[in-house]
């Protein structure tokens, strides 16, 4: 089966895919961490989810109009001991149906200070073309933390999805753990990073390391958003000569 998988990169993205992209040609709709402003945002206002029910609306709106399971990168939500979460909404169109929060929080961007942490959740069983797509979701720094995802692994996994702001000057480390995630998990992976000055490249690699995407931190990009295929028959294809999760132990 092949996936249409779309990015963009920021909220004022969401107007440019409503009105230049055809409902029913993305399967997949995925933004970064913080989408709407960032780190900055965070240190600069004092009330950062002021407007996340009209935010929330939005993007249940996007994903029925366009019949697509979109993956809201993250945004600061309510939490608990009186920090918030970063969290991802995911909508499947027009319901809301699940909200994953990041587990670790960086400290050098003093995410412990604004976040408390989120737990693991169990990968999303989603109906793309009339099938099921199991899809697990991390964020940004949660990449370097394999354990997270090798639980999925063995259950099976199609798709692991990565909202990330990942710096620029680090960004041969996030092409190195997208890639490793992929080949040792045998799935497709797909980061999508901030494009402004907290982010850097967006990339998704194939079951057996492949390039399925790549949007390098030095490109010029004068486009909101992008799509590209994946074909889930390559994760088949690959297991059919070498399925580790026959072998798998996890330790």
């Amino acid at each position: 089966m092949i996936l249409r998988i779309a990015c963009l990169f920021n909220r004022e993205g969401l107007a440019a895919f409503d009105r230049e992209s055809k409902p029913g040609t993305v399967d997949i709709l995925v933004l970064p961490e913080l989408f709407d402003g960032g780190y900055k945002r965070l240190a600069t206002e004092r009330r950062p989810m002021d407007d996340l029910a009209g935010l929330t609306e939005q993007l249940a709106r996007l994903s029925e109009r366009h019949g697509l399971t979109l993956i809201a990168g993250t945004v600061a939500m309510p939490g608990h001991n009186g920090k918030m979460l970063n969290a991802s909404m995911i909508f499947s169109r027009g319901e809301r149906i699940a909200t994953v929060a990041k587990t670790h929080l960086f400290r050098p961007l003093a995410d412990d200070q604004f976040f408390a942490p989120g737990e693991p959740a169990a990968p999303l069983a989603l109906t793309c073309k009339g099938q099921t797509v199991r899809t697990g979701i991390i964020v940004c720094y949660d990449l370097r933390f394999p354990e997270i995802v090798r639980p999925w692994f063995k259950s099976g996994l199609d798709l692991l999805v990565v909202p990330a702001r990942w710096p620029r000057v680090r960004d041969d480390a996030w092409q190195l753990l997208l890639r490793a995630r992929a080949v040792e998990n045998q799935c497709f992976t797909v980061g999508i990073n901030a494009r402004d000055e907290e982010g850097g490249g967006s990339y998704a690699f194939g079951p057996g390391g492949e390039t399925a995407f790549e949007l390098g931190p030095s490109v010029p990009d004068p486009l909101s958003w992008h799509a590209f295929p994946i074909d889930l028959n390559d994760i088949a294809a690959i297991k059919a000569r070498l399925d580790t999760r026959l072998d798998a132990r996890l330790l």
